[in-house]
């Protein structure tokens, strides 16, 4: 099953929101981005809340993950007397694999066979109150019709309210068919230096889930290893034939771990970790209870997971949950990872690593994430990275927020700055990837000087994607027509070879003579407007190459749903398409002209 679509009623600041994950059928990472308190962390703890209360999800838990009060969940404007329920639906997809399992079952347990349904099943869990006091939660389900053995064509609904001899058990097989969601608010807790194996021992609420982990680590081993039998009994027994059994199983489990998290870890990094192993030592303490002990053994000696660094420990517990998780033994595939603000106190380039495991490690499962740093943005996911808002804020006033008007929503980027182009702090780690970041200049020989970053994009665009030239052009964008001083200084001082490039409209002549005046006869011949290209582009700037029934078309690539031409959304499509390296078709007339103005280009500075 894949799921398909989320609508959260009633949970905390949120009153009414779908969160429609088949807008982007295909993705795998999906990204959340908003302002401080706009209600991110919300959504994904509403996410998880549909398996909070799933024994079969509660071993999974990290400790901050659980939900420790039903009352905390409340809406924040109903506090006072909340009389009413909190409801968390979920749309799923069924595969072709889960239809066979599920007629499997029907045919051999119950009088009915054949299920047909429109793909979709549809489970929805309610948190029911009485005077803002959490009172009891109940799960329903719909989605299915099937035949009876006898009646061959005759299909009937099965679900909550029809054939209740049946519904519980077909309920269950559904159930397992689930894929799991794994919330991890935050991964920079301390690995444990303990791994307690047995209940009384646990004191650390961790424990709890490390141990499930342990027995992921077993099931990855593929030899029928258990938990207690094979290394509780073994580490409390005395017998020499369980010691040597007990080592041998012990010596696998530390070679898989430093083969599995070490081999991602060279994906991610690209550079080879040598001489490098997890070493796992057990013992049992003075209270009788089995422990494992997890330490990293280098040439420079042993150490415990806590005396790395901090990004060493980040990514290895990340690997660690992330490469072992798929081996729950019975797990279904799917299973959906939330982070909330993942890595955010790493470096800047831990983050952009980050970002490159989320694609190379995920298999079949997905990521949702949230974020502030645009080192986790990558252009490619942004048909599934979404903005969130929290109704309770006034952009402008920011300091009168009211909480009494918390209402937080969701809704995809494309849509959002579309309808809110002037919003850009919501989705700004967006434009801030997106933005041109120059190279230093001092390392350019030879640069071409432009007014600004849609420039830079529009020209770069055609010449590494639409005509494909190979020759080198470097560009550097500046901020406005009459901003490039500081830029013609620099490179007169270092004896660099340089052009500046302006339109040919009235304030690109008018800067054009500005320099002149400026700099003399020093600049003179590194000068040029869109007029020095072709004598009939007098007057013009460059969006004016295009045919003028061309620019809707192309912003429509990526704003689909426009109905009119917007500067804005335009340059955004040329800088979303340069990074995927989106192909389009342009007329004859209009790749002529890009053609003749970067050679041109590439003439003069050479």
């Amino acid at each position: 099953m894949k799921y398909k679509q989320f609508k959260i009623k009633n949970f905390k600041g949120i009153e009414d929101m779908t969160f429609d994950l088949d807008k982007s059928p295909d993705a795998n990472i999906y990204t959340l981005v908003g302002l401080n308190e706009s209600g991110k962390t919300t959504i994904l703890e509403a996410m998880h809340l549909f398996c909070a209360d799933d024994p079969r999800l509660n071993e999974l838990m990290l400790p901050d993950a659980s939900v420790v009060d039903y009352n905390d969940l409340i809406p924040i404007s109903q506090r006072d007397n909340f009389n009413g329920k909190i409801a968390i639906e979920v749309t799923l997809k069924l595969e072709t694999d889960d239809k066979k399992k599920v007629n499997e079952y029907l045919n051999e347990k119950t009088i009915f066979k054949n299920i047909q349904n429109k793909g979709e099943l549809r489970f929805t869990r309610s948190f029911n109150y009485k005077d803002s006091k959490f009172q009891d939660s109940g799960l329903t389900w719909s989605g299915f019709s099937a035949c009876t053995k006898e009646e061959k064509n005759i299909y009937k609904a099965i679900g909550n309210e029809y054939h209740p001899e049946v519904n519980l058990a077909l309920a269950s097989i559904c159930l397992k068919l689930l894929p799991n969601i794994l919330y991890f608010p935050n991964f920079l807790f301390d690995f444990p230096n303990r791994i307690m194996l047995e209940a009384p021992g646990i004191s650390d609420p961790k424990d709890s889930f490390y141990i499930a982990l342990i027995q992921d680590i077993l099931n990855s081993l593929d030899n029928g290893t258990n938990l207690s039998d094979h290394l509780i009994s073994r580490i409390k027994s005395n017998d020499r034939g369980d010691k040597r059994s007990l080592d041998s199983l012990i010596q696998k489990m530390e070679k898989k771990i430093t083969e599995v998290i070490f081999d991602a870890w060279n994906v991610i990094f690209k550079r080879k970790v040598l001489n490098t192993k997890v070493v796992i030592d057990y013992d049992i303490d003075i209270n009788k209870q089995t422990f494992l002990e997890f330490q990293i053994e280098a040439n420079d000696g042993i150490y415990q997971i806590n005396e790395r660094s901090l990004g060493f420990r980040w990514f290895f517990v990340f690997l660690l949950f992330t490469q072992f998780r798929p081996h729950r033994k019975d797990s279904p595939e799917g299973v959906i990872f939330l982070f909330d603000e993942p890595a955010s106190n790493l470096h800047s380039s831990a983050q952009k690593q980050l970002l490159k495991s989320f694609e190379n490690l995920i298999g079949n499962g997905k990521i949702i994430y949230t974020t502030h740093s645009h080192h986790l943005i990558n252009p490619k996911w942004l048909e599934s990275t979404y903005v969130v808002k929290n109704q309770g804020f006034v952009l402008e006033k920011i300091e009168e927020f009211h909480s009494k008007k918390t209402d937080i929503r969701i809704e995809s980027y494309r849509d959002f700055a579309t309808n809110h182009p002037h919003n850009t702090a919501y989705f700004q780690p967006i434009l801030d990837v997106l933005d041109y970041a120059p190279s230093n200049l001092e390392n350019v020989p030879n640069c071409v000087f432009l007014e600004g970053k849609n420039d830079y994009y529009t020209l770069a665009y055609f010449k590494d994607v639409i005509l494909e030239i190979e020759e080198k052009l470097n560009m550097s964008p500046s901020t406005s027509s009459s901003n490039m001083d500081t830029l013609i200084s620099l490179y007169l001082g270092w004896g660099k070879e340089f052009i500046v490039f302006l339109d040919s409209d009235k304030e690109g002549k008018k800067q054009h003579s500005r320099y002149e005046e400026a700099f003399g006869i020093s600049i003179e011949d590194r000068l040029f407007t869109m007029e020095s290209v072709d004598s009939a582009w007098s007057s013009i700037a460059m969006e004016k190459l295009f045919l003028e029934d061309e620019l809707l078309k192309f912003q429509k690539t990526t704003y689909p749903d426009t109905a009119k031409f917007n500067k804005t959304h335009f340059n955004r499509a040329v800088q979303e398409n340069l990074a995927k390296k989106r192909k389009f078709e342009f007329s004859e007339q209009t790749q002529e002209n890009f053609r003749k103005l970067l050679a041109f280009l590439v003439d003069k500075i050479r």
